[in-house]
Parts: C-alpha cells; sequence; structure tokens
C-alpha cells in the first residue's frame, strides 16, 4: 500500500514508517508543517501523527501551542478527505472525562468519551479531533492510546526518565508516585496500527492492556533491572504527577482479536538495552 505517516520524525511516527516500510508498503515519511507542505499525490491511508506534545510539562507549560493541534488536525483532515482513502488517527486516554481519572482500578470504556470535562486542554483537543473525523467521507480509524513506551523515547516521558535516574543511582519518581497509567510497548501498539490499516469498516477502540501499574511500581521494576536490588523509592512531590488514574478497558480490542502481549518487565528490558547502545 501507498501510505503517508505525519510526524514521522517524532515516537510513534518514526516506529510506525520503519514498521510498515519493513513489511514493503510504501511510505512516505513526512516530517514538515503539515498546516503548509502536505503533498498533492494520492495515497491508500494517512497515519495523522503530526501533534504538539511533550511529556507531562510539555502539555502543562504550553497550553496555547497544544490548542493549535486542533487547526493542525482540521488542515490534515481537510487534506486526507481529498487524497486519502482512509486516516488512522490517535486520539487519546486523555480525552475521556475526568471523573473516570480520579478513580482508581476503573477502566476507560469507550463509550464513556465525551460524558464530562476533560483532564487538560490536550484532552479536550481529541475531543474536538474525534468530532471533526465523524464528519469525514472516508473511513477513520480511531484509536485511543493510553501510556506507549519503547526505545527511541525521549526524557520528556516517564520511563525514559526514570531509567536515566535509575542508571545514575537514583530511584525516583515525580509527584507521588502513586498515581497510576496503563502502559503499552510499542511493538503491541504497531500490530494494533496494521490491523486498523486493513480493516474497512470505521472503528474506535481503546489501546491498552487493562492493567494499572503505579510510577513507583515502574521506578522499582527499573532500579532492579539495571541494579539486580532494590532500594525505597523517592517521590518528587515539587514535580508534576498529572491524572491520578488511567487505565483502559480491553473488551472492544479482544472482541477483535486484539491483545498487547509483551509484558511490562520484557518492554523495560528492552529500552534500557536500547539506552546502552
Amino acid at each position: 500500500m501507498k501510505l503517508i505517516v505525519t510526524g514521522a520524525g517524532g515516537f510513534l511516527g518514526s516506529h510506525t514508517v520503519k514498521y510498515f516500510r519493513d513489511k514493503g508498503h510504501d511510505v512516505t515519511a513526512f516530517t514538515q508543517d503539515v498546516r503548509r507542505n502536505l503533498p498533492y499525490e494520492r495515497f491508500d491511508c494517512i497515519f495523522h501523527f503530526a501533534a504538539f506534545v511533550g511529556g507531562r510539562k510539555g502539555i502543562d507549560n504550553n497550553r496555547w501551542l497544544i490548542t493549535e493541534n486542533i487547526e493542525i488536525d482540521r488542515i490534515t483532515f481537510k487534506w486526507a478527505e481529498e487524497w486519502c482513502k482512509k486516516i488512522i488517527y490517535p486520539s487519546s486516554c486523555a480525552a475521556y472525562p475526568t471523573y473516570l481519572q480520579e478513580q482508581p482500578n476503573t477502566p476507560m470504556q469507550e463509550d464513556q468519551f465525551g460524558n464530562g470535562k476533560t483532564f487538560d486542554l490536550y484532552g479536550l483537543s481529541k475531543v474536538a479531533a474525534e468530532a471533526m473525523l465523524k464528519t469525514l467521507t472516508i473511513p477513520a480509524m480511531v484509536m485511543r492510546p493510553f501510556t506507549i513506551y519503547g526505545p527511541g523515547q525521549d526524557l520528556d516521558y516517564p520511563i525514559p526518565a526514570i531509567i536515566q535516574r535509575a542508571k545514575q543511582g537514583e530511584c525516583s519518581v515525580w509527584g507521588s508516585g502513586t498515581q497510576t497509567r496503563d502502559w503499552i510497548y510499542i511493538d503491541d501498539a504497531l500490530e494494533v496500527f496494521e490491523f486498523l490499516l486493513y480493516k474497512k469498516e470505521p472503528i474506535t477502540t481503546n489501546l491498552a492492556t487493562g492493567k494499572a501499574i503505579t510510577f513507583k511500581e515502574i521506578a522499582e521494576i527499573v532500579f532492579t533491572l539495571i541494579h539486580g536490588v532494590e532500594i525505597p523509592v523517592e517521590t518528587q512531590n515539587d514535580q508534576p504527577e498529572g491524572a491520578g488514574h488511567r487505565v483502559g478497558c480491553t473488551k472492544r480490542m479482544e472482541s477483535l482479536g486484539l491483545y498487547c502481549n509483551t509484558s511490562l518487565e520484557d518492554g523495560i528490558r528492552k529500552m534500557i538495552e536500547w539506552s546502552r547502545e
């Protein structure tokens, strides 16, 4: 297939380009500003990853930059409707209502989307994006990823930063460390992307494991894998920790035959090995 990946220089985009090129597809890795330079040629599918992101501080400290994502999406969706046969779009678990992110071990279900205020402007921008996608005349495959991690992710994100600190002998996390996330290894995410590429009917699904893991647990796993011993986790309470709890319901994924099979320990081990290269 002839594919185009926006945001191809980022974490998700670069992995997606490599994955589908290795599968024999003709992939355009688009790294330019989509607001000005999208090509006038036809594609079978667009993976639209171009966005302003940047971890917790990037979101909290750049609220007006984050809202530019709405314009980036609008321009890309309009272009895709004319030049692409379908679109695959990563929404976000951040788009679910805040009240669901305050309750521990409460898996968020796809049909709960839009039923309340979002935690931040990033989540709100994803609500706007999904509303626009519903108006398109081409099939839109929407996934709501929870916390994807893997090799190549920069230090703005939790696990790479925790690994770096652990290599320096520090076992620490931002905030209380009791906040939970649903951690998905990048290889599992790419398999879901491939499923969506071949699916004909529009669909919206979570991208999740269904397991809520605290940041403290992540730090403990990282430090033990690097040093072979456990030490108490230090908390940096002067740093932001974001939403309290985010875990996804996997019933729809499972009904589609989709699973995230990489264990957290194996995924983190691969990241540590990559960081040593």
